[in-house]
């Protein structure tokens, strides 16, 4: 679903601004060092690329937030994108599946069911198809 804005005689499909979220909180053993990405990670973006891609949306933002549980409200880039949202600037918040995105019910009815709406944010799972 894509925003329409009307110009003189013309109609314009704006092209959604989507942030990709990736979340791992278990260190992946393919890891050499602590400061590289886990092929999970890696993985996770490649996947969540293509579909964007594929559904014409223009990637503003990857966040990821690795070795951190779902349930941690802390997350440091999951937190720099939630305020990306607020402020308007995404139009897609798209994830892997809703576990990535958070395990705490609370934290998903909070944003999923509540703010990304008063916010005009979609929040796209790539497996569940939310």
């Amino acid at each position: 679903m894509s925003k329409i804005i009307k110009a003189t005689n013309h109609i314009v499909e704006k092209v959604l601004r989507v942030v990709l979220y990736l979340r791992l909180s278990k260190e992946d053993l393919d890891k050499l060092t602590p400061e590289e990405r886990s092929e999970s990670i890696k993985n996770q973006e490649i996947m969540l690329r293509a579909y964007a891609e594929d559904n014409g949306w223009q990637i503003v933002g990857v966040y990821d937030d690795e070795d951190y549980s779902g349930s941690d409200r802390d997350r440091p880039n999951f937190n720099k994108m939630i305020k990306e949202c607020e402020k308007g600037n995404v139009d897609v918040v798209l994830v892997k599946t809703q576990a990535r995105f958070a395990r705490d019910i609370e934290l998903i009815d909070k944003y999923v069911h509540n703010k990304f709406k008063e916010w005009n944010v979609r929040f796209v799972t790539y497996i569940e198809r939310i």
